[in-house]
């Protein structure tokens, strides 16, 4: 199948995740319907698209990035729609500067429109976002490392009888000799077979 005209229609609720599959279309009409929900994610599957409307629906959310994976896309009209969010770069979308395509989505930003204001890219916030939980997690870490590391040293002191203090310190002792060797052998064995 080559084409699909449905415009002009009555239909409603979302646009069929099935059509995504069609890899062979060219020709994609949805427009003037009361379409609603999101686009599929998986548009870009559609590689050999050349034409796609999807013009005066109810369409919300963000445009997909798989818009960028479009590479045969020569005409496009997105306009009366609810959309909102930054407009996916690819190359063959940069080549679509009619503003027009777009139009009548008041939450729509980025190439050919107005640029993004306090807008990250996506990658720039899914960066932030590994940063932050990075971030938390080192502090956590930190922050029970400490807890632990207090009550361990100083809970020895609690315990009234010199005997328990004298016994952690001994195994402490003990421990760091183990360790002491076994880093020791380790150097030791290396450094005769040298590096492999």
């Amino acid at each position: 199948m080559a084409g699909i005209d449905l415009s002009g229609n009555f239909l409603s609720q979302e646009i069929p995740k099935g059509l995504t599959t069609l890899v062979g279309l060219r020709y994609l009409n949805l427009s003037g319907n009361h379409l609603s929900g999101y686009i599929p994610e998986d548009i870009g599957n559609l590689v050999l698209l050349e034409s796609l409307d999807l013009s005066r629906n109810q369409l919300r959310g963000e445009i997909p990035q798989g818009f960028a994976d479009l590479r045969s896309i020569s005409a496009l009209n997105l306009s009366t729609n609810m959309l909102s969010g930054r407009i996916p770069m690819g190359d063959q979308l940069r080549t679509l500067v009619d503003q027009s395509i777009y139009s009548n989505n008041p939450g729509l930003c980025g190439f050919p429109l107005e640029d993004c204001k306090n807008s990250p890219t996506p990658t720039q916030t899914e960066t932030s976002l590994d940063e932050d939980k990075e971030t938390l997690w080192l502090y956590c870490f930190v922050a029970a490392g400490f807890i632990f590391g207090f009550w361990l040293y100083w809970g020895i002191f609690l315990f009234r009888g010199e005997t328990w203090r004298y016994l952690f310190y001994q195994y402490v002792d003990n421990m760091q000799g183990k360790v002491t060797k076994k880093v020791y052998s380790c150097i030791s064995r290396f450094q005769v077979k040298g590096p492999e």
